[in-house]
Formats: structure tokens, sequence, C-alpha cells
């Protein structure tokens, strides 16, 4: 085994430790990659990452990352890796440095924009932690980093309240011109007023009806 594959076998074991006791259909995923059954544990952490289940995520990206119970696939532990991130899994982290020398230029650029795709189409359906996680795409994944898109989402999610959203507006905010600032606030406004459209009516404020 080599030292990559101890790292990536030792953050999958250190999220099913930490995880918490969630039950059903994650403790039988944690049943079979444990019992060595790793094409039913891809299927069953491959159904709860749809569902933005974190440690879920994560120990699909490790599966991906060593090609057990499915492929080797770099591109896809990469995003898993992401999405995971942006759940809020702190193992997570290691796991984007190294896998991040295993892609090309162009191959982080394809994850980047599946996420962006992704994550709009999870933020439709009313999820408002994915505004925050596309600011994040933007700020953390694009290469060079778009600073102004990325504050653009932050001031969008901050708006409609999002977890976090406001702490990464006002640290990006400090990153950027006064004048790139104000022109992206201007776009923000009529960002919001678009999404207002978009969201579920039970995930709008009171905002939107005076957007």
């Amino acid at each position: 085994m080599t030292r990559r594959h101890r790292i990536f076998g030792a953050v999958a074991v250190a999220l099913s430790l930490a995880s918490p006791a969630i039950g059903g259909k994650f403790d039988d995923a944690m049943t079979a990659f444990k019992g060595g059954d790793l094409d039913r544990a891809v299927v069953l952490f491959q159904e709860l990452a749809e569902y933005n289940d974190g440690a879920a995520q994560a120990n699909l990206a490790v599966l991906y990352a060593i090609g057990q119970g499915v492929p080797q696939d770099d591109l896809n532990a990469y995003y898993w890796a992401w999405r995971a991130r942006f759940s809020g899994e702190k193992a997570a982290i290691n796991m984007i440095k190294l896998l991040r020398e295993r892609l090309t230029e162009e191959g982080r650029a394809e994850v980047a924009g599946r996420l962006i795709t992704d994550l709009t189409k999870t933020a439709e359906r009313g999820d408002l932690g994915a505004l925050t996680a596309l600011g994040r795409v933007y700020n953390e994944v694009s290469e060079p980093s778009q600073k102004a898109e990325a504050l653009l989402w932050f001031t969008v999610a901050a708006a409609f309240e999002a977890p976090h959203a406001a702490l990464f507006r006002e640290g990006v905010s400090q990153e950027i011109s006064k004048q790139e600032r104000l022109t992206t606030q201007a776009r923000a406004r009529q960002l919001f007023t678009e999404w207002c459209t978009k969201l579920p009516e039970n995930k709008l404020p009171a905002t939107c009806s005076k957007s």
C-alpha cells in the first residue's frame, strides 16, 4: 500500500469514527465498508452523498481516490472531497490537497464547473447553504480565485440568511477594491431579485416581496 493510499484510508477511518450516529443507510454503508463489501459501500455512500451527507461525501471521495469498489477516478474524488468540505468535513482538507496534485489544470477547472452546475441545482431546490458553497467555489476552487464572483454569491447568500455567508462576505470584501465591491453589490441586488423567483416559497424572506 502506498503512502497516499494509507493517508486516504486513514481519512476514511477518521470519518467513520467521528461521524454522528445517523443510523439507517449510513450505518449500513459503514458496515459494508468495514466488512470489505466496497461495491455496496459505494452505492450507499453515493445515495447519501447526493443528499448532502458530508461524511458520506468524504468517504465516497476516498473510495474514488483509492479505486476500491469503483474504478479509480481522481476527478470524482476531487469533486466529492470539495462537496464534503462545503458540508463541513474538516478531514476533507488534506484529501483535497493530495488530490489537487493528481489533477491537471484542465481537470481542476472541470471540477469547478461541475460544482457550480450541481450546487446551482441544489440551491434551486431550496438548500440555501448551496448559495454559500457557490461563493466558495469561486474563492477556493477556481484557479485563479475569482474574488468578485465569490463576493457576489456570498452577498446573495447572506441576504437569504444562509449560515456563515455573512462571514465569508466580509472576508472576501477586504480582498477587492472599493469599486469592485460597489459594482458587485449592484450585481448582487439584481441576482437576489432573480433568486426570489427561483427558491421555494417557504425559503423566501419577506424582503423578496420588496425587491
